[in-house]
């Protein structure tokens, strides 16, 4: 247990690096990659390359911390110190947007893939900012931007090769 603290203790400082919060949502893009051609191992570096990205990146100095950034992960780090049963019921939505990406991208929807990104990422800014107030619009630019990079990517991507983007497949 004492490993599992120490790593903690290591990798949270990095979380605050707003680098980390930027690159996160980009990750979807190989995962739709990779599920879009069917290829499990891709997909499996893809999503264990997300997952430890928020400590990739260098602690950011005393004092050069955005406060909102600390509010929010404040706020996270006590929901999963005394988790409620809001926590209990919204914790899941996380794999389950993931599933849905994934599921989308697998048998080729688009339109799908495209819904389940921005409506995941627009309920987790609204997740945030319910539970950590005017902190949580620090989530507003990195996760908009990575919804805004994903849609434009596959809008393009999906134009070149003459692609639709309806949400029948």
């Amino acid at each position: 247990m004492d490993l599992i603290a120490d790593f903690l203790s290591w990798a949270w400082p990095r979380h605050l690096n707003p680098l980390s919060w930027y690159i996160r949502p980009l990750f979807f893009l190989p995962i739709a990659y990779f599920c879009w051609t069917q290829r499990p191992v891709g997909l499996a570096v893809a999503i264990v390359a997300m997952l430890s990205s928020f400590f990739w990146f260098p602690a950011p100095p005393p004092g050069r911390v955005d406060p909102r950034i600390e509010g929010v992960l404040e706020m996270e780090k006590q929901l999963f110190a005394d988790p409620s049963w809001v926590t209990w019921l919204t914790l899941p939505l996380i794999p389950a947007m993931l599933g849905g990406l994934c599921a989308a991208f697998w048998f080729r929807s688009l339109g799908w893939g495209l819904v389940v990104i921005n409506g995941g990422l627009g309920l987790k800014i609204a997740w945030t900012i319910a539970n950590s107030g005017a902190d949580g619009l620090a989530t507003v630019l990195p996760l908009g931007l990575g919804a805004a990079v994903m849609t434009a990517v596959i809008a393009v991507v999906a134009r070149r090769r003459g692609m639709r983007l309806s949400l029948r497949g």
